[in-house]
Protein backbone atom coordinates (compact mmCIF):
# COMPACT_ATOMS: atom_id res chain seq x y z
CA UNK A 1 0.00 0.00 0.00
CA UNK A 2 1.05 3.42 -0.35
CA UNK A 3 0.95 7.07 1.11
CA UNK A 4 1.60 10.17 -0.92
CA UNK A 5 3.89 12.72 1.27
CA UNK A 6 3.80 16.43 -0.46
CA UNK A 7 6.26 17.30 3.03
CA UNK A 8 3.35 18.42 5.27
CA UNK A 9 4.82 16.19 8.39
CA UNK A 10 2.76 17.49 10.89
CA UNK A 11 -0.45 16.23 8.44
CA UNK A 12 1.03 13.37 7.28
CA UNK A 13 2.92 11.74 10.06
CA UNK A 14 0.50 11.12 12.60
CA UNK A 15 -2.08 10.00 10.16
CA UNK A 16 0.49 7.55 8.87
CA UNK A 17 1.31 6.11 12.34
CA UNK A 18 -2.33 5.91 13.33
CA UNK A 19 -2.45 3.93 10.11
CA UNK A 20 -0.06 1.58 11.34
CA UNK A 21 -1.23 1.42 14.57
CA UNK A 22 -4.95 0.05 13.02
CA UNK A 23 -2.72 -2.08 10.85
CA UNK A 24 -0.98 -3.46 13.73
CA UNK A 25 -4.53 -4.41 15.64
CA UNK A 26 -4.84 -6.81 12.63
CA UNK A 27 -1.94 -8.82 14.09
CA UNK A 28 0.14 -7.99 10.93
CA UNK A 29 4.10 -7.17 10.49
CA UNK A 30 4.29 -4.10 9.07
CA UNK A 31 7.64 -2.53 7.34
CA UNK A 32 7.23 1.32 6.10
CA UNK A 33 9.81 2.45 3.29
CA UNK A 34 10.28 5.90 4.51
CA UNK A 35 10.83 8.21 1.31
CA UNK A 36 10.77 11.50 2.87
CA UNK A 37 14.22 10.23 5.30
CA UNK A 38 17.33 9.46 3.39
CA UNK A 39 19.95 6.55 4.06
CA UNK A 40 22.78 7.27 5.71
CA UNK A 41 26.01 5.82 7.36
CA UNK A 42 24.51 6.69 10.65
CA UNK A 43 21.12 6.12 9.75
CA UNK A 44 21.32 2.95 7.17
CA UNK A 45 17.78 2.39 5.41
CA UNK A 46 16.80 0.27 2.02
CA UNK A 47 19.56 1.34 -0.04
CA UNK A 48 21.88 -0.66 1.86
CA UNK A 49 19.56 -3.65 2.35
CA UNK A 50 19.42 -3.55 -0.99
CA UNK A 51 23.35 -3.32 -1.68
CA UNK A 52 23.86 -6.14 1.42
CA UNK A 53 20.63 -8.26 1.68
CA UNK A 54 22.30 -10.74 3.85
CA UNK A 55 22.40 -8.08 6.41
CA UNK A 56 18.06 -9.74 7.34
CA UNK A 57 19.73 -13.50 7.65
CA UNK A 58 21.35 -11.71 10.78
CA UNK A 59 17.94 -10.35 12.15
CA UNK A 60 16.38 -11.16 15.37
CA UNK A 61 13.40 -13.26 15.32
CA UNK A 62 11.29 -11.60 17.79
CA UNK A 63 11.44 -8.37 15.68
CA UNK A 64 9.03 -5.66 16.51
CA UNK A 65 5.63 -5.83 14.56
CA UNK A 66 6.29 -2.72 12.53
CA UNK A 67 9.03 -0.32 11.71
CA UNK A 68 10.38 2.27 9.54
CA UNK A 69 13.29 1.90 7.03
CA UNK A 70 14.61 5.53 5.37
CA UNK A 71 14.02 4.51 1.85
CA UNK A 72 14.75 7.86 -0.33
CA UNK A 73 17.82 6.58 -1.91
CA UNK A 74 17.01 2.87 -2.04
CA UNK A 75 13.32 3.98 -3.99
CA UNK A 76 15.14 6.35 -6.27
CA UNK A 77 17.67 3.87 -7.43
CA UNK A 78 14.32 1.79 -8.24
CA UNK A 79 12.77 4.51 -10.05
CA UNK A 80 15.63 5.34 -12.10
CA UNK A 81 16.51 1.55 -13.28
CA UNK A 82 12.37 1.58 -14.27
CA UNK A 83 12.93 5.22 -16.30
CA UNK A 84 15.89 3.47 -18.10
CA UNK A 85 14.29 0.24 -18.80
CA UNK A 86 10.85 1.00 -19.00
CA UNK A 87 9.98 -2.47 -20.28
CA UNK A 88 11.05 -4.47 -16.96
CA UNK A 89 9.00 -7.58 -17.24
CA UNK A 90 7.95 -7.56 -13.38
CA UNK A 91 6.93 -4.69 -11.76
CA UNK A 92 9.76 -2.35 -10.01
CA UNK A 93 8.80 -2.82 -6.27
CA UNK A 94 8.97 -6.59 -7.35
CA UNK A 95 12.55 -6.69 -6.69
CA UNK A 96 12.13 -6.04 -3.11
CA UNK A 97 9.98 -8.89 -2.43
CA UNK A 98 12.47 -11.27 -1.37
CA UNK A 99 13.90 -8.16 1.27
CA UNK A 100 10.64 -8.58 3.07
CA UNK A 101 9.82 -12.01 3.11
CA UNK A 102 8.97 -11.58 6.74
CA UNK A 103 6.72 -9.13 6.66
CA UNK A 104 3.15 -8.53 6.22
CA UNK A 105 2.58 -5.25 4.46
CA UNK A 106 5.04 -3.31 3.10
CA UNK A 107 3.85 0.29 3.51
CA UNK A 108 5.45 2.94 0.65
CA UNK A 109 5.54 6.38 1.72
CA UNK A 110 6.50 8.48 -0.74
CA UNK A 111 6.43 11.75 -3.18
CA UNK A 112 3.83 11.39 -6.56
CA UNK A 113 6.61 11.44 -8.54
CA UNK A 114 8.10 8.25 -7.30
CA UNK A 115 4.71 6.53 -6.43
CA UNK A 116 4.07 7.50 -10.07
CA UNK A 117 7.38 5.93 -11.61
CA UNK A 118 6.74 2.81 -8.67
CA UNK A 119 3.20 1.98 -9.15
CA UNK A 120 1.90 2.48 -12.76
CA UNK A 121 -1.04 1.18 -13.66
CA UNK A 122 -1.42 -0.61 -10.33
CA UNK A 123 -4.50 -1.17 -8.23
CA UNK A 124 -2.66 0.52 -5.17
CA UNK A 125 -4.75 3.81 -4.48
CA UNK A 126 -2.24 5.93 -2.58
CA UNK A 127 -3.72 7.47 0.31
CA UNK A 128 -3.30 11.46 0.05
CA UNK A 129 -4.06 13.69 3.03
CA UNK A 130 -5.35 17.36 2.73
CA UNK A 131 -6.27 19.87 5.37
CA UNK A 132 -8.85 23.08 4.65
CA UNK A 133 -5.84 25.30 3.93
CA UNK A 134 -5.98 26.63 0.76
CA UNK A 135 -2.40 26.00 -0.51
CA UNK A 136 -2.66 21.91 0.99
CA UNK A 137 -5.78 21.66 -1.44
CA UNK A 138 -3.83 23.19 -4.21
CA UNK A 139 -1.31 20.36 -3.53
CA UNK A 140 -3.19 17.87 -3.38
CA UNK A 141 -4.91 18.48 -6.45
CA UNK A 142 -1.55 18.78 -8.05
CA UNK A 143 -0.37 15.68 -6.79
CA UNK A 144 -3.97 14.22 -7.47
CA UNK A 145 -3.25 14.99 -11.16
CA UNK A 146 0.47 13.96 -11.41
CA UNK A 147 -0.84 10.28 -10.17
CA UNK A 148 -3.60 9.75 -12.44
CA UNK A 149 -2.09 11.25 -15.23
CA UNK A 150 1.25 9.56 -15.54
CA UNK A 151 0.34 6.43 -13.78
CA UNK A 152 -3.56 5.64 -14.08
CA UNK A 153 -3.72 5.57 -9.84
CA UNK A 154 -6.55 7.19 -7.94
CA UNK A 155 -5.60 8.25 -4.78
CA UNK A 156 -8.16 8.26 -1.53
CA UNK A 157 -8.37 11.34 -0.56
CA UNK A 158 -8.05 11.91 3.18
CA UNK A 159 -9.50 15.01 4.41
CA UNK A 160 -7.92 15.76 7.63
CA UNK A 161 -10.37 17.16 10.67
CA UNK A 162 -7.30 19.28 12.43
CA UNK A 163 -9.46 19.92 15.88
CA UNK A 164 -12.26 18.16 17.75
CA UNK A 165 -15.44 20.76 16.97
CA UNK A 166 -18.10 20.43 14.89
CA UNK A 167 -17.34 23.14 12.32
CA UNK A 168 -13.62 21.68 12.23
CA UNK A 169 -15.33 18.36 10.93
CA UNK A 170 -17.42 20.19 8.96
CA UNK A 171 -14.35 21.54 7.23
CA UNK A 172 -12.90 18.98 5.86
CA UNK A 173 -16.31 17.54 4.37
CA UNK A 174 -15.95 20.70 2.36
CA UNK A 175 -12.30 20.27 1.89
CA UNK A 176 -12.61 16.70 0.50
CA UNK A 177 -16.08 17.86 -1.53
CA UNK A 178 -13.83 19.94 -3.18
CA UNK A 179 -11.31 17.86 -4.05
CA UNK A 180 -13.18 15.77 -5.17
CA UNK A 181 -15.30 17.95 -7.53
CA UNK A 182 -12.17 19.26 -8.70
CA UNK A 183 -10.97 15.32 -9.59
CA UNK A 184 -14.02 15.10 -11.64
CA UNK A 185 -14.29 18.51 -13.39
CA UNK A 186 -10.91 18.99 -14.68
CA UNK A 187 -10.04 15.44 -14.80
CA UNK A 188 -13.00 13.09 -15.39
CA UNK A 189 -12.40 11.21 -12.63
CA UNK A 190 -15.07 10.46 -10.33
CA UNK A 191 -13.72 9.61 -6.51
CA UNK A 192 -14.43 9.45 -2.85
CA UNK A 193 -13.20 10.94 0.20
CA UNK A 194 -13.08 9.79 3.75
CA UNK A 195 -12.96 12.32 7.08
CA UNK A 196 -10.28 11.29 9.49
CA UNK A 197 -9.60 12.43 13.03
CA UNK A 198 -5.68 13.67 13.70
CA UNK A 199 -6.86 13.61 17.44
CA UNK A 200 -7.20 10.53 19.56
CA UNK A 201 -11.25 9.18 19.71
CA UNK A 202 -11.11 7.90 23.33
CA UNK A 203 -15.01 6.20 22.93
CA UNK A 204 -14.54 4.91 19.30
CA UNK A 205 -14.17 1.02 18.97
CA UNK A 206 -12.97 1.36 15.88
CA UNK A 207 -11.40 4.98 15.20
CA UNK A 208 -11.10 6.96 11.36
CA UNK A 209 -7.78 5.25 11.15
CA UNK A 210 -9.18 1.57 10.96
CA UNK A 211 -11.33 2.78 8.38
CA UNK A 212 -8.95 3.70 6.24
CA UNK A 213 -6.28 0.79 7.07
CA UNK A 214 -9.51 -1.12 5.14
CA UNK A 215 -9.82 0.54 2.09
CA UNK A 216 -5.98 0.44 1.64
CA UNK A 217 -5.71 -3.12 2.18
CA UNK A 218 -8.68 -3.34 -0.01
CA UNK A 219 -6.49 -1.55 -3.06
CA UNK A 220 -2.93 -3.82 -2.05
CA UNK A 221 -1.19 -5.60 -4.44
CA UNK A 222 0.78 -8.74 -3.59
CA UNK A 223 4.71 -9.53 -3.33
CA UNK A 224 5.86 -12.74 -4.73
CA UNK A 225 8.75 -13.79 -2.13
CA UNK A 226 11.46 -15.59 -3.46
CA UNK A 227 12.26 -13.43 -6.32
CA UNK A 228 15.16 -11.46 -6.32
CA UNK A 229 16.13 -8.58 -8.65
CA UNK A 230 19.50 -8.61 -10.76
Amino acid sequence: IAMVTRGDTATELPLLWQICAALQSFSLRITVLDASSAETEDNPGLKNLLDHAHWLEEAAPDAPPWHIVPARLGLSRLALQTRQDPSMSSPPLQALSHLFRSCDLVVVYADAGLLATLLPGSQVRPLLAVTPRRASILGAYQNFKKLLLQARLVPLIASVVTAPFKNAELLAKSTGRALQHCAQTHLGCQTDFMTVRSFPQQHARWDDAHQIALRLMASAIPMVHGVRSH
